[in-house]
């Protein structure tokens, strides 16, 4: 008898997440794929001659457990990795997701509940794209429950999110280890949670090393590939330039290495770089970055949701950040107190050509 190609047999011969061909192959919407990828899935999906399974009320009816996953949206990796991580736990206890992206419209967070209940699930996951306070719709409360990169602005219920203060704490000792004693931070919006506990952390591991970060060597913006540039080649202008740059997400990374490498300076030699994502270019290009656990932070979660001791009191659960070092945080050729008046000319950074 010929074995049923099943979602996670189309992910392997696409090259994608099976999290990927879930979201085309149900059309979910509200979800950005792009237009290639969606074609290259189901055409695969038709080579193998997939069909799809059962239907959710079929599992419900079967006695199949499900487990409810409300998101706002599935716009980048990052939620990508929440829904992979949580598929493999969930199949690996013989469990199926029913993932609802929902804006964050308290609306459509009601609907989507009112649909699960309906299906008779207890367990619900609420995960956010990115780390933030958040007041879920009150419905939500008759579910058993866990936060997934998010926690309530009441304080109530278990949240799982991201160790970034440590992430930053760990970000400035680890460059002082490597050498640098110049240090400097590129920040994601001044507003945003997750940049103000990465730069907490950084700040404090920089007291801890007996350095002072001056405030000049802070440069807030957003988190996109042109303000790493942008601050990057403001922070090379200073009378006396950076050593080591805690870029804190990846595509400022990229940003600061193209501005290193127009500037005619050396990576990690001159400037040493530290990213924070762990994107696929990082990893494929030599980026030194840090792990955004979304993958634990989801096994986690189900864990505890599934658990069978009854839940924790209210808690915020930190998962640790780990760090990646690569080629641009290499120790460097020369020991600290390098001179800065004459820049050392050389081969360009990582990454600069690809930019």
């Amino acid at each position: 008898m010929k074995k049923r190609v099943k979602m996670i047999d189309v992910a392997r011969r696409a090259g994608v997440s099976q999290t990927t061909v879930s979201l085309v192959l149900n059309n979910v919407t509200g979800v950005r794929i792009p237009d290639a990828t969606r074609r290259h899935v189901i055409e695969t999906a038709q080579q193998l001659g997939y069909s799809p399974g059962p239907l959710l009320h079929e599992l419900a009816k079967d006695g199949v457990p499900i487990v409810g996953v409300l998101i706002n949206e599935i716009s980048s990796a990052y939620p990508i990795d929440i829904i992979d991580g949580l598929h493999v736990t969930a199949r690996s206890a013989a469990m199926q997701l029913a993932v609802f992206v929902t804006d964050g419209v308290i609306e459509r967070e009601e609907e989507a509940l009112q649909s699960l209940t309906r299906l008779g699930v207890r367990h619900v996951v609420y995960a956010n794209t990115f780390t933030a306070a958040v007041h879920p719709a009150a419905g939500l409360d008759g579910f058993r429950h866990v936060y997934v990169n998010c926690f309530r602005r009441d304080g109530a219920g278990t949240a799982i999110i991201p160790g970034e203060r440590a992430a930053g704490f760990a970000a400035a000792q680890y460059l002082v280890q490597t050498g640098c004693r110049r240090l400097a931070t590129i920040t994601g919006d001044a507003w945003h949670s997750s940049a103000q506990r990465r730069l907490s952390g950084f700040r404090r591991g920089v007291r801890s090393a007996g350095l002072t970060l001056d405030p000049a060597m802070v440069i807030h913006g957003d988190w996109g590939h042109e303000l790493g540039h942008r601050a990057m080649t403001e922070l090379l202008a200073r009378e006396i330039p950076p050593d080591g740059v805690f870029c804190q997400n990846d595509m400022l990374a990229r940003g600061a290495l193209v501005a290193i490498a127009e500037a005619g300076l050396r990576v990690p030699q001159d400037v040493a770089i530290l990213g924070m994502d762990d994107r696929e270019f990082a990893r494929h290009h030599g980026l030194s970055t840090m792990l955004l656990p979304h993958a634990s932070m989801a096994e986690r979660a189900l864990d505890i949701l599934l658990g069978d001791r009854p839940p924790d009191p209210p808690q915020i659960i930190s998962v640790r950040c780990p760090l990646i070092p690569r080629a641009t945080t290499a120790q460097p050729e020369r020991p600290a107190g390098r001179k800065t008046d004459q820049p050392s000319r050389g081969s360009a950074s990582p990454l600069a050509s690809k930019a």
